[in-house]
């Protein structure tokens, strides 16, 4: 953003509230993991999750998901981490519906 683009901070303002609030709910499910991955996490739950205009920015940029974990064996760490996703998606959903 450039420095002067005032008109641009409230984009950066809406984007905040639902990241910081993903970003909750991920550490609160899983307590054992590292602040980097909690906002890696976060934010490709906020990329993955379909915007008001019914666009996802992921499918838009890459033309399919990307996957987070570096192997593809499902470990309990692995689901703990699918489950907390799925309960932050179900939370954007929730905001971007009252909007």
């Amino acid at each position: 953003m450039p420095i002067k683009a005032h008109n641009l901070v409230g984009i950066v303002e809406r984007y905040y509230s639902p990241l910081r609030y993903i970003y909750y709910i991920i550490t609160k499910e899983l307590l054992d993991i590292s602040k980097d991955i909690a906002l890696q996490m976060a934010f490709k739950v906020i990329n993955d999750s379909v915007g008001p205009n019914g666009l996802i920015p992921t499918l838009l940029v890459f033309r399919a998901y990307p996957r987070i974990v570096k192997s593809n064996a499902l470990n309990p760490t692995v689901i703990k981490q699918v489950v907390a996703l799925k309960k932050a998606i179900e939370e954007v959903k929730k905001l971007r519906a009252k909007r």
